[in-house]
């Protein structure tokens, strides 16, 4: 079968398959952007359900034969090339010659895997009879390089494994966001954060048994390892790259510099400082990992600084490491980083003589977060605040989130996490 055929097959097959079964995400693309709108984010995160929600909500405005999607990674169509592209567009209007006009959906999940894909696109872009909607994965298709491909015709947007609130609608758990505290229904919800802090979040995790789990999420983490970092960089040593990764994760919530790294090794084991900054550079391009600095006036003093290691996920940590009781309070600062990362906020540590978990900055606010996720809560959370407070930094608001505790004590607003994840203030 030539390519034009099979595009026709596979545009059939869309228009006359029902759609599965979705869980709506939070994050919030535009339907009719004269932009072309992408979609990036970890491996296995959801993209293309995603984008099947997005085709779901489109299909109750517009008639289905206006929407083509198409996977790029079926193996159908397999090897592609960006000069066999027009064909699809051509088997497109072949079927559909009503369309000609527009405007027509085109969805392309997986977009990388077409080499050269940016040129196909931007001539569909100036086409003006299409709205776009691309996804990649964030190993293959970063941020920055869609923006630098698409020379700002895009409207780029994160889709991370799933927040809390998602978590709990894949698990059927019911909530309302301005009645969680109150209702009977926080103890379903105040459990099910017990495993969400351990899994993570995932979507195939999350309906997955403890067993099946395990395997998957190891599974992911070699995937990252060979495919997504050693592969994409040509990394040889992929050992050096395994340990590192490992490393990195098993130590979510703490302070890392390449020399503590280095100097953690055991006998053998040891790689070159270069390579070790080579390899953590990948690590970081893929958005798996993130490092925090300490938030300092001077951008010297922040470069020579200890950062402190987050994940994307704490799934990812359980692959790799047994997790013990006296973990839950580094997972639980795990968590909020993610929530803070998704609000968009550029995130920072502080330490004078006491420490400040977070400084989180987005136009027009700043807020200080504590994390103190024990029955107790140690002074040095609230000593952290007063510190902060003989600093030159004006925090617009003071959080503590705690595992039970919630009010105000003084200037600090207290929230349980559970709560807090929900209710987004």
């Amino acid at each position: 079968m030539d390519k034009k055929a099979l595009f026709k097959r596979v545009i059939l097959e869309f228009q006359e398959t029902p759609l599965p079964e979705m869980v709506p995400r939070d994050l919030s693309v535009p339907q009719d952007s004269q932009k072309v709108v992408t979609v990036y984010g970890p491996r296995r995160a959801g993209k293309t359900f995603f984008m099947y929600g997005l085709i779901d909500r489109l299909i109750q405005k517009v008639d289905k034969s206006r929407i083509i999607y198409f996977n790029l990674e079926d193996e159908r169509l397999l090897p592609l090339d960006v000069k066999e592209m027009h064909l699809l567009i051509d088997a497109y209007f072949e079927l559909f010659p009503e369309h000609r006009e527009g405007p027509v959906y085109l969805f392309l999940d997986e977009i990388q895997v077409v080499s050269g894909w940016e040129v196909f696109i931007r001539r569909l872009h100036e086409n003006r009879r299409f709205r776009i909607f691309l996804t990649g994965s964030s190993a293959n298709l970063l941020s920055r390089e869609i923006a630098t491909s698409l020379r700002g015709r895009t409207l780029a947007y994160r889709l991370t494994p799933l927040s809390f609130s998602e978590y709990l609608r894949f698990r059927e758990i019911p909530f309302d966001p301005k009645t969680v505290r109150y209702s009977e229904n926080r103890f379903s919800v105040i459990r099910a954060l017990e495993d969400y802090l351990e899994w993570g979040g995932y979507p195939e995790v999350v309906t997955a048994d403890d067993e099946i789990a395990l395997d998957i999420l190891r599974n992911y983490f070699e995937m990252i390892v060979y495919r997504d970092i050693a592969d994409r960089f040509s990394l040889r040593n992929s050992a050096t790259l395994k340990n590192l990764l490992k490393y990195l994760l098993t130590n979510v919530s703490n302070l890392f510099s390449v020399n503590r790294y280095q100097g953690s090794l055991e006998p053998g084991m040891g790689a070159a400082r270069e390579t070790i900054q080579e390899y953590l550079s990948c690590i970081l391009e893929t958005d798996i990992i993130a490092l925090v600095p300490r938030f300092a006036f001077s951008l010297k003093v922040q470069e020579k600084n200890p950062k402190k290691v987050y994940a994307i996920d704490n799934g990812l940590r359980k692959a790799t490491a047994f997790v013990f009781s006296h973990d839950v309070g580094r997972l639980a600062e795990n968590l909020v980083f993610q929530e803070l990362s998704r609000a968009g906020f550029e995130i920072y540590y502080w330490k004078g003589k006491q420490e400040v978990d977070f400084i989180a900055r987005r136009p027009n606010e700043v807020w200080a977060v504590n994390v103190s996720y024990g029955d107790e809560i140690p002074d040095r959370e609230f000593a952290g605040f007063q510190d902060l407070a003989a600093s030159n930094i004006k925090p617009d608001r003071r959080i503590l989130i705690t595992k039970h505790a919630e009010g105000v004590e003084g200037n600090v607003e207290m929230a349980p996490l559970w709560a807090w994840l929900l209710e987004k203030k």
